[in-house]
């Protein structure tokens, strides 16, 4: 699935490649077992709640705890990570320079994405570089308690499980209010403008405006990507662009 280009980060380290170690669903269903055997480390931030009772808390340096926020392990924040007042995270990973806000559950951020508004993200797994405006949230429980299925690599999978929100792709951005069906799954480079459900599959470079899905020219994904990574003080190297180039070509 054209969804991630780099190695997989988690507790800020690379790990893999995404064809070495299964399923973006795989990584989720089992949070908690990278957590084993990594004591908790954090410092106390005033009027933050930190609750390592069911497994450790990890905070990376340099990340900011506003207060009146909810930590509940196993959790790991990355370094340079901002969490905003009111959030209440549990059972995920948030890797590092991502700024989060809302309820997070049992999700995986890759480095420098954004969801920096109110929202729920439940059983999701997030690429890097990756926008979702405010009120984007997703569902990760039928309402009869099915197992989810995910269309990946054009075959319709089932996850073996009844918990699973959604799949975001690199540099995917999300209009405001954005909710997302369960088992959906967005492409990289992909801009979602909807404020009803959305189709649980979007193919890479899509624009999905007004019910209809039509591809994003890749200059003009480029010029969106150099200005967000710009913000950072990163750039869109020749390699990436070579190799977003390359997909794009077959999508």
């Amino acid at each position: 699935m054209k969804n991630i280009i780099s190695e997989i980060i988690l507790l800020d380290k690379p790990v893999s490649s995404v064809n070495d170690i299964g399923h973006p669903w795989d990584l989720v269903a089992n949070i908690s077992a990278i957590f084993n055997d990594i004591p908790s480390s954090f410092k106390d931030f005033e009027h933050v709640i930190i609750n390592d009772n069911n497994g450790p808390v990890i905070i990376g340096k340099n990340a900011i705890i506003e207060p009146f926020t909810i930590l509940n392990g196993p959790l790991f924040i990355g370094e340079d990570c901002l969490i905003k007042s009111h959030s209440k995270i549990a059972n995920s990973i948030i890797n590092h320079h991502c700024k989060i806000s809302g309820e997070i559950h049992s999700s995986i951020f890759q480095p420098y994405s954004n969801k920096a508004h109110h929202g729920f993200l439940g059983h999701s797994f997030v690429g890097s570089w990756v926008n979702l405006g405010a009120g984007t949230t997703t569902s990760n429980l039928k309402n009869n308690y099915s197992n989810i299925s995910v269309k990946w690599n054009g075959e319709l999978i089932d996850t073996g499980s009844i918990f699973f929100g959604s799949v975001i792709g690199d540099h995917v951005k999300t209009a405001i209010g954005t909710n997302l069906n369960t088992g959906t799954v967005i492409g990289m480079g992909s801009n979602v403008v909807s404020q009803s459900f959305p189709p649980r599959y979007i193919p890479p470079f899509s624009l999905y405006y007004k019910g209809k899905i039509t591809k994003i020219s890749f200059d003009d994904f480029c010029d969106t990507a150099e200005k967000a990574m710009s913000r950072r003080g990163k750039s869109l190297s020749g390699t990436e662009k070579d190799i977003l180039h390359n997909i794009y070509k077959t999508c």
